[in-house]
């Protein structure tokens, strides 16, 4: 399993105590209907469809769209998936960073512009510590929590064509992994999580809180002193 060094940004004290062990997933509905630019999308989790593809017949066999104009757009969903739990965060990778001296690497000021958004403060931590403290947690009916964790793939939602990226390994859950080609400079990997016998709704604040044991490996820093420093690789 791929480890990622994942940076989370936000409001200190939400990120205080995610450090502590509650870890908070979204609701996919709360992206869908959050108004902003850099995070909101009413396109996730929904696929694009040909229009043209598209036949509706009445119950006589007459073809809908013989006598009436067709729809610019035709999209796919999942029914009633407004409750699937999310959470996201920022891949440190050579994606996002340029090398400005020798072993010397920065931020780009595509990702330093776009994350600043996200909030004053940002946690530093490891995927598969948090998939971990996921793989534990037991909810309160007993039930096992299954996840599914990747980086985002990037496309333009509008284009019905060449939809190869929602189908990455078959699974309805691929739909999730896909964003909208301007969010690219996020650099983003998620994890969604489920029940083992039945889906999981809200607990809390329209999300779902786990609550677990603090992080062994993180770190909570001031957004801008993060995005101004820098790395090296070994």
């Amino acid at each position: 399993m791929a480890n990622f060094l994942l940076a989370k940004f936000g409001k200190k004290e939400h990120l205080k105590q995610m450090q502590e062990g509650k870890i908070f997933f979204n609701s996919i509905q709360k992206y869908r209907d959050d108004g902003t630019d850099f995070r909101g999308d009413y396109m996730e989790g929904k696929i694009p469809l040909n229009p043209n593809e598209i036949e509706i017949y009445s119950s006589s066999g007459e073809r809908f769209f013989e006598n009436f104009p067709r729809p610019e757009m035709v999209i796919e969903s999942v029914l009633n998936d407004e409750n699937l739990m999310m959470l996201c965060g920022s891949i440190i990778t050579k994606n996002v960073l340029i090398e400005t001296a020798p072993n010397i690497w920065q931020f780009t000021d595509d990702f330093k512009s776009e994350m600043i958004k996200f909030g004053e403060y940002v946690i530093i931590f490891y995927s598969i510590e948090l998939l971990g403290k996921i793989k534990e947690y037991t909810d309160i009916n007993g039930q096992h929590i299954g996840y599914d964790s990747r980086p985002i793939k990037y496309r333009e939602l509008d284009d019905y064509y060449n939809v190869e990226n929602y189908k990455v390994s078959g699974d309805v859950l691929d739909r999730y992994f896909v964003k909208r080609l301007s969010y690219k400079k996020q650099n983003e990997w998620r994890v969604i999580i489920d029940g083992e016998h039945e889906h999981l709704f809200p607990n809390y604040m329209g999300g779902y809180l786990l609550e677990s044991t603090p992080f062994k490996y993180s770190v909570i820093k001031n957004t801008e002193e993060f995005l101004n420093g820098y790395l090296r690789f070994n």
